[in-house]
């Protein structure tokens, strides 16, 4: 009889619709919470973690989190997790759950000074962290106690060349990049300094302005209220161009050293396995951030340079240049890995 194979065609077609709404529902479940992440993060403050105590990074990321929360429409708090050259910090952040609610504030010395210390680091930098965003980097400046008789770079080479290890200088920890700065001058100039290692930077400035040790390296906002109040004198900073912080302190070349351009980097990395558009939503809001005038006033105020900002597989791949050159540097200047 016509259509008596209808009835069959009809209830497998049925069933088919049935399966393929099936499929269709569960994907979307499985889909939902992946596209709230997108839409609803963050739902409570971030935390914000500085490697170091008070000091330039320290200064950074504090002006950092003001901004970004504004972008994120909720808190950015920071935490100071300081030990290690920078180590602990670091730590803290490849450990924890990686939800876009804890970042680093990080810089090549994150990722080891040397081969044989990336090796001993409590995580591996490589695989345990993602690179976010870098917005800046800073400059450091070579100062010294009153009593030190010294005025210039070129002086104060002659000086410890005359008093072989009496000049004690400070740091913001072992494998910092003013470690790396000091060591590279040492060897370049065959001069004996010691280096005395902190917690961060402040700490050591401290000891310089009672008297304790002879000089530091430290990033130009924490050195440069001291030397304008005359606590200090500053001979040279490591930045290309002299900085308006101080803009009587001339720079590395201009004082007779050539090839000495190198400071801090301030890098945000957040957790591995951090959900791709979460990480994504943070570069754009960090990029955003660059480009705002106030922002970059700040930047002047606290002695940082804005450079053009990188952004995740970009800025992986500069990080390994930049790491590879910080070691390069540390074997010329003969930091050992032991």
């Amino acid at each position: 009889m016509p259509g008596t194979g209808s009835g069959p065609r009809i209830v497998a077609a049925s069933r088919a619709r049935k399966a393929l709404l099936v499929i269709l529902a569960s994907i979307g479940a499985l889909l939902a919470p992946w596209g709230a992440v997108a839409q609803d993060y963050p739902q409570r403050p971030v935390r914000l973690v500085i490697p170091f105590s008070a000091g330039f990074t320290d200064t950074f990321g504090r002006v950092l989190a003001v901004f970004l929360g504004e972008r994120l429409g909720q808190n950015v708090v920071t935490e100071n997790r300081a030990g290690a050259g920078g180590a602990v910090g670091a730590n803290v952040v490849a450990h924890a759950a990686p939800d876009g609610y804890t970042l680093l504030l990080g810089s090549a010395s994150t990722f080891g000074l040397t081969a044989g210390e990336a090796k001993r680091l409590p995580y591996d930098p490589e695989k345990d962290l993602v690179p976010v965003a870098m917005l800046a980097r800073g400059a450091n400046v070579f100062v010294v106690h009153p009593t030190v008789k010294a005025g210039s770079m070129m002086a104060l080479i002659e000086y410890a060349r005359a008093y072989p290890g009496k000049i004690r200088y400070c740091s913001a920890g072992i494998g910092s990049n003013a470690h790396l700065n000091g060591a590279l001058l040492a060897h370049r100039y065959g001069i004996e300094i010691q280096h005395v290692p902190y917690k961060g930077g402040s700490a050591g400035v401290v000891d310089l302005i009672s008297g304790q040790i002879e000089m530091c390296i430290s990033g130009t906002p924490t050195g440069a209220p001291y030397v304008k109040a005359g606590k200090m004198r500053a001979l040279a900073v490591t930045s290309a161009a002299r900085t308006p912080l101080m803009p009587g302190v001339p720079t590395m070349a201009e004082a007779g050293i050539p090839d000495f351009v190198h400071g801090p980097l301030f890098v945000v990395l957040a957790p591995a396995g951090t959900r791709a558009d979460i990480t994504a939503r943070l570069a754009r809001e960090l990029v955003a951030i660059s480009r705002q005038p106030a922002f970059q006033g700040r930047l002047v105020e606290i002695g940082a340079e804005a450079v053009e900002p990188l952004t995740e597989e970009a800025l992986r791949h500069y990080l390994r240049g930049e790491v590879q050159r910080s070691r390069e540097m540390a074997a010329m200047a003969g930091l050992k890995d032991e």
